[in-house]
């Protein structure tokens, strides 16, 4: 009994479909490129819940045929292609001729279009799940506009898998800068949700990355430019002080088709070795102009995966020249040596013939005299050492002296050991830190830094819960530089963050704020945001541990070590510690305290 079946061409797309579209950011990237091959200069992005629920892209390209634009949504359907020598000097973005078949497969699809040459209205076509539902003429200017509806309608599994509206759009969004920085030559806009996100003017290289990072990013980059008979290296480094511990400013682009490359970056990482941190991640901007038989681009539907023919030398080409950029705009880590004093020659002997040094003996010294023999003469001998309290000797008979007090010599006393105090008795402060009380097994040592991270932690939260946590007013607006995707994390939770205490808006490429948590001090709040920025960007945090997070950043940049002034408040703070069930543990997982026993005192003595 025969069991293979050919597939229908309904499935067939749904398969292809899962491979070229995993997601709204998917679509994005498939339509901008289609529209940059049309030779359009101005492309227009509408996104609505994160790209769930309607993408639109509008551009003003060569637009297409009434019978190109039915046949392009056929499989394999593509003007880019024609013979197979063709893939070896491909110049656009997509070539395959799956784009539209995928995205019509799995999604509501309407599209205009009008040729340039045409002098009769438009097209409309309507496509849904892979089936044509409409063709109609229209009236549309030349160009074309494709607006995609209810993605993975048909495919609950997948629709099921798609993140928030906040991650699916910050996807869309890096799709986005990459085409955008691809092609300064193109003016671009992206809105969502009815707010321009990007607005973007033709320009130049240089001029796009600072409209899309913030103009202070403009401060940070280091040009770099190398030529050469293999490849022809152009772009930008940041400087080393603008390197961050995640990524997300790495961009390589060849023949302006943005690709990702382990091996060049670590080319890159290697130029920046002793510049940065060790966990540090430079941000970068270069692109490739490379002959097209040389490189390999038909691996990955998604078009990110390139074998380069010549990648060795690639690599140390690359190297070499953001080592050169680096050193050309003195960018080099400072070099600081331990200087030994006491091989420095005065400036006064420099001139001076060298003299033969001089042995001094004591004629008088005899190692086998007694102690009282030789007195006189050890004690000349050993003035030196005396002074220093080494190598001092003293008879027999005056044992007593070592454990006489002298009137004269003084014991400074710290002011919580007073003897009229009872309590002080018991606890002691050890270096401004660390208590040390009686217990009932032994001695109890409490580290009261840690101990105050616990106490902090746990009046925060518990406000949390019930309450909005107090806020203090700043004299002056504070302003922060963030990039985009870090903005939009801030945004994302903001009623979460308003919660604990910030109040704040938003302003292009900045959050500025007017509310700050009253527990902040004024003077750690740009680490404190910074920390807490790290915490929002991470996808996977529910409400209740981004909250735990947040409140651990807080924690952790503004708490003092604790100071007392008194025996009182010392026994104050023990009581409070000891309210919390918690208390053994800081919220950073670490020992508060640590109990010696009697039985270990005495075996130590």
């Amino acid at each position: 009994m025969n069991v293979i079946n050919l597939l229908s061409e309904h499935i067939s797309n749904q398969i292809a479909a899962g491979e070229v579209i995993q997601r709204p950011a998917s679509v994005v990237k498939e339509l901008l490129e289609n529209s940059i091959d049309s030779g359009a200069d101005e492309i227009q992005v509408f996104i609505k819940d994160g790209g769930r629920t309607n993408i639109l892209v509008q551009d003003n390209g060569i637009g297409m045929t009434s019978d190109d634009a039915v046949l392009s949504f056929k499989r394999h359907a593509t003007s880019k292609l024609k013979r197979v020598n063709d893939l070896f000097k491909i110049q656009t973005k997509g070539f395959r001729g799956e784009a539209l078949a995928s995205v019509s497969a799995i999604a509501h699809v309407s599209m205009k279009t009008k040729h340039k040459e045409s002098k009769d209205n438009g097209l409309r076509i309507e496509y849904s799940g892979g089936k044509l539902i409409e063709k109609e003429e229209c009236v549309c200017n030349t160009g074309t506009l494709i607006e995609v509806k209810n993605i993975f309608f048909n495919v609950p599994a997948r629709r099921s898998f798609l993140k928030s509206d906040h991650v699916e759009f910050m996807h869309i969004r890096h799709e986005f800068e990459r085409i955008a920085m691809a092609h300064h030559d193109v003016k671009l806009s992206l809105i969502q949700d009815g707010s321009e996100i990007y607005n973007l003017p033709m320009s130049n290289i240089r001029k796009r990355i600072t409209d899309i990072l913030g103009k202070k990013s403009n401060e940070n980059l280091v040009p770099i430019s190398e030529k050469t008979d293999i490849v022809t290296i152009t772009g930008f480094v940041g400087k080393p002080e603008s390197a961050k511990k995640t990524r997300g400013e790495q961009y390589l682009f060849v023949n302006n088709r943005f690709f990702k490359h382990s091996y060049f970056h670590h080319a890159i990482s290697k130029a920046f070795e002793h510049l940065i941190p060790a966990k540090a991640v430079p941000s970068y901007f270069i692109f490739f102009d490379i002959d097209t038989k040389k490189i390999d681009i038909n691996i990955h539907p998604t078009k990110t995966e390139i074998n380069f023919e010549e990648g060795k030398f690639i690599y140390s080409i690359l190297l070499s020249s953001v080592k050169q950029a680096l050193g050309k705009y003195n960018i080099a880590p400072s070099i600081d040596f331990d200087i030994d004093h006491s091989f420095d020659v005065p400036f006064s002997q420099r001139n001076e013939a060298p003299k033969e040094p001089e042995i001094k003996v004591n004629p008088s010294y005899n190692p086998f005299s007694t102690f009282q023999k030789s007195e006189k003469s050890d004690r000349n001998e050993s003035k030196a050492l005396n002074k220093q309290g080494f190598g001092q000797k003293a008879s027999p008979k005056d044992w007593q002296n070592f454990y006489e007090i002298k009137e004269d010599q003084t014991i400074e006393k710290n002011s919580l050991l007073q003897e009229t105090d009872d309590y002080l008795k018991q606890d002691y402060l050890i270096r401004e830190r660390y208590i040390i009380t009686n217990s009932k097994s032994g001695i109890l040592i409490i580290d009261s830094k840690r101990a105050q991270q616990r106490i902090d932690y746990n009046q925060i939260m518990n406000q949390f819960v019930t309450t909005p946590v107090e806020s203090q007013k700043i004299l002056f607006p504070l302003n922060i530089q963030l990039s985009k995707d870090e903005i939009s994390a801030w945004t994302a939770s903001k009623s979460l963050l308003k919660q604990l205490g910030f109040q704040f808006k938003t302003e292009k490429s900045e959050l500025i704020f007017d509310l700050i948590p009253s527990c902040l001090n004024d003077k750690k709040t740009d680490k404190c945001i910074k920390r807490i920025t790290q915490a929002l960007m991470a996808e996977q945090c529910e409400k209740g541990e981004l909250a735990h997070e947040i409140v651990l950043q807080l924690i952790q940049t503004n708490t003092p070590i604790t100071s007392f002034n008194s025996s009182h408040e010392i026994k104050d703070f023990i009581e409070k510690l000891f309210c919390y069930a918690d208390h053994s543990f800081c919220p950073f997982g670490r020992p508060i305290m640590q109990t010696i026993s009697i039985q270990d005192l005495t075996s130590n003595f």
